[in-house]
């Protein structure tokens, strides 16, 4: 399923602005180690808002538009189910109150961060980070299609960004204008092959 054909999948709910916004809040509050994980948990394992490939359709779309990845995926996820009471839903709920957290962990960190106990805290929060980010991962990677041309695009992008140390832009412009046009491309060789097709069963049936 493609963003561009949502709600196709009946099994799928449809949040209104309300939960939409403390569905986010509970995210933002939650996001410990990560928003990336506890945003998938959330919107594709307990609200059942997106099936897992479209999670990494809007995923990708929102590490491509400028901004923060996860904040550019509410906005749209916002609009696509409330229109603008939608997106002003989403985005109340991701900012609201763990703004004022972090403020808080920000005082605190600035009066106790040089603290041994803290720092110590510290590294064992970043393990907990890495795995839950290598959890997040594997799930992207197994609602991909199991075709081998988005793992083309995957590798080279890991490729160029994590091993060669390029520009991100300089990678993912590219490889997303490369496979947007293939995408177009195979739509438009189904839509002639189905005309074809239909063309052949309408001279048989005459």
């Amino acid at each position: 399923m493609s963003v561009v054909n949502a709600g196709v999948d009946e099994t799928l709910r449809k949040p209104g602005a309300r939960e939409l916004y403390f569905t986010y809040l509970q995210i933002a509050l939650a996001g410990s180690g990560g928003l990336l994980f506890w945003t998938h948990r959330l919107i594709v394992e307990k609200q059942r808002w997106l099936s897992g490939s479209e999670f990494a359709e809007y995923y990708g779309l929102g590490q491509i538009v400028p901004g923060a990845n996860l904040f550019n995926m509410a906005l749209m996820l916002g609009h696509r189910y409330a229109g603008v009471r939608g997106v002003i839903a989403a985005i109340g709920g991701f900012v609201s109150l763990s703004f004022f957290v972090m403020v808080g962990v920000g005082v605190f960190y600035q009066h106790f961060g040089a603290h041994p106990v803290v720092a110590r805290a510290l590294t064992g929060m970043a393990a907990v980070v890495i795995g839950l980010l290598f959890a997040s991962s594997a799930k992207l990677a197994l609602s991909m299609p199991r075709v081998w041309r988005p793992w083309i695009f995957i590798l080279l992008g890991f490729g160029g960004v994590g091993a060669l140390r390029w520009p991100l832009l300089w990678v993912a412009v590219p490889l997303a204008v490369t496979s947007v046009w293939l995408a177009w491309h195979d739509d438009v060789l189904i839509e002639r092959a189905a005309a074809a097709r239909g063309g052949d069963d309408g001279r048989g049936g005459a």
